[in-house]
């Protein structure tokens, strides 16, 4: 009998923990709570067009909202991107259909950095997505210079040292509107005004 009473309270401590676990996932998600930009206007970033890392690793979409939009490596390759610029964006995205609602977030410029929070996935059933932090340096409105990816979910530094991206000018870009959090109620609730 004692048994039983073990295996529910056991049950019942893991359905506490996973309705709970959704607000210490995001918990680190703060930015989307500041002002887009803390700076002058000698930093800031161009919005039309894609940043795209010069090693191929990744590439970087920033909205006028603030949004910014992680298109991983995992789901395209990029390799060779800039041997060819020229690429077919359009088909970039159709690639990146399967992570639409994924690696959304907020970026902020404060003087000279540019600091992104965005969402990925875990792989954990506690925890479905993790905050990631990245950072880098502005270098001029076409240029960032990226010095750290930060895991907070794995509390571990992502790269070994930092890389370059540079923009591609489109005006395709994903659709904003699919960021996971967008209706909800957390999210909206603490919003900032600059972001609406």
């Amino acid at each position: 009998m004692k048994s039983i009473h073990v295996i529910i309270g056991c049950y019942i401590l893991f359905l506490l923990a996973s309705c709970v676990s959704p607000i210490n996932c995001r918990k680190q998600f703060t930015v989307f709570m500041d002002p887009i930009s803390v700076s002058s206007d000698k930093y800031k970033i161009r919005l039309d067009g894609i940043f795209v890392s010069v090693n191929g690793s990744d590439a970087l979409c920033f909205y006028d909202n603030g949004l910014s939009k992680t298109i991983s490596s995992f789901s395209f390759n990029i390799d060779s991107f800039w041997t060819n610029p020229n690429v077919d964006v359009s088909s970039l995205l159709e690639k990146d259909q399967y992570f639409r609602k994924e690696l959304w977030g907020h970026f902020r410029i404060s003087k000279d950095t540019l600091i992104i929070q965005s969402f990925g996935l875990s792989n954990d059933q506690l925890c479905r997505r993790a905050v990631y932090e990245t950072k880098g340096v502005i270098l001029d409105d076409s240029t960032i210079k990226v010095f750290s990816d930060y895991s907070y979910w794995f509390d571990s530094e992502l790269i070994k040292e930092p890389n370059i991206y540079r923009l591609y000018k489109t005006d395709q870009k994903p659709d904003s509107t699919l960021a996971w959090f967008n209706k909800k109620r957390w999210y909206k609730k603490n919003l900032h005004e600059s972001r609406r």
